[in-house]
């Protein structure tokens, strides 16, 4: 086991991060795609603040059709506590190009355990890269989310039961209890364009707490890839 002390993003619903020193949180387990691609640089990790895991994720996403074309550019994760509280949505390395897909979240109670990646094998010096194209999740309960397709769910007002002020580490945030419904039945899959990996998954017992990301992005000369390869790490 590692105690490791991160930088973490408080984030206001919607908004953009404050950085603040947070406690050790306990990482116990990474679970790295086995289909990732060996391009780009690695970007900050990103951990949900202690005592919350990620119930929902949301990808960046750019579709074809560019003289340089990209897939996934970024993935957003949503943290909260076992009671329901909304603590952090934390990214790694954000891309350049495309728009956040929407919300995925796993029913209430539920949080994500497991992933894989669909990515599109190095296409060579006379192709166009495109690295990560979708992302799946699962959750706790054993539902699979999937970052392109299907009905994402939004955070919106209808969603909010609660709101509370609370201070973490001498600082105030805004608490939000969110009401999830459960996603329903995922629609049939459009074609995705590269190759699904195989499920990594957290040990029984413990839950998705954070991510890294190795993002090939603006090199005006060269052939970007956007996200290539994604660490997911497992919290006790």
């Amino acid at each position: 086991m590692t105690n490791l002390a991160f930088l973490l993003p408080l984030l206001a619903l919607g908004g953009q991060a404050a950085a603040a020193v947070a406690g050790p949180r306990s990482v116990v387990e990474t679970l790295h795609l086995d289909n990732g691609l060996n391009k780009g640089e690695w970007g900050p990790i990103a951990i949900c603040s202690p005592n919350a895991y990620v119930f929902a994720f949301e990808i960046k996403y750019s579709g074809l059709g560019y003289v340089d074309d990209t897939s996934v550019n970024a993935i957003k994760l949503y943290c909260q506590t076992s009671e329901g509280s909304l603590t952090d949505l934390i990214t790694s390395s954000e891309g350049t190009y495309g728009q956040w897909r929407g919300m995925r979240p796993c029913g209430a109670g539920e949080f994500l355990t497991g992933v894989r990646g669909n990515v599109v094998p190095d296409m060579g010096p006379l192709g166009d890269d495109l690295g990560v194209d979708n992302l799946q999740m699962r959750c706790s309960g054993g539902e699979v989310l999937d970052g392109l397709h299907g009905t994402p769910q939004k955070v919106g007002q209808s969603s909010v039961v609660a709101r509370e002020i609370t201070e973490v580490g001498g600082r105030e945030m805004e608490a939000v209890h969110l009401k999830i419904p459960r996603a329903g039945e995922q629609t049939a899959h459009a074609r995705d364009y590269g190759d699904w990996g195989t499920w990594q998954a957290c040990s029984v017992g413990n839950k998705i707490c954070g991510l890294q990301v190795r993002l090939q992005n603006n090199h005006p000369l060269e052939d970007d890839a956007g996200v290539t390869d994604v660490n997911m790490f497992c919290c006790s």
